[in-house]
């Protein structure tokens, strides 16, 4: 699959806190996700790092960022492709 072809994706991800004081990332929707941090904060950053570096590893570039979260169930992240979102801006460039 290449990236052109890649629709974008959710990245539902579901956290444990473990006896140690470290927080647990992981998800169903993408295999291979398991990270870990002392801090929410800093768990954002490596949860999208991860993805990114998972996608890249299949050969996909994309761009990711969190999405609004609900109460309850997993916090829902954005895999978008990157080719999609520079085509996106170059045409939004050109037609102005």
């Amino acid at each position: 699959m290449t990236s052109t072809s890649m629709k974008a994706k959710i990245v539902r991800v579901e956290f444990k806190k473990g006896k140690s004081g470290l927080i647990f990332a992981s998800s169903p929707d993408l295999k291979g996700l398991l990270v870990s941090e002392r801090t929410m904060e800093a768990l954002d950053n490596t949860i999208s790092a991860a993805i990114t570096d998972l996608y890249a590893a299949c050969g996909l570039k994309v761009l990711v960022t969190k999405a609004e979260t609900e109460e309850g169930g997993a916090t829902p992240w954005v895999a978008f492709p990157a080719e999609l979102a520079r085509r996106a801006l170059e045409d939004s460039s050109t037609s102005h």
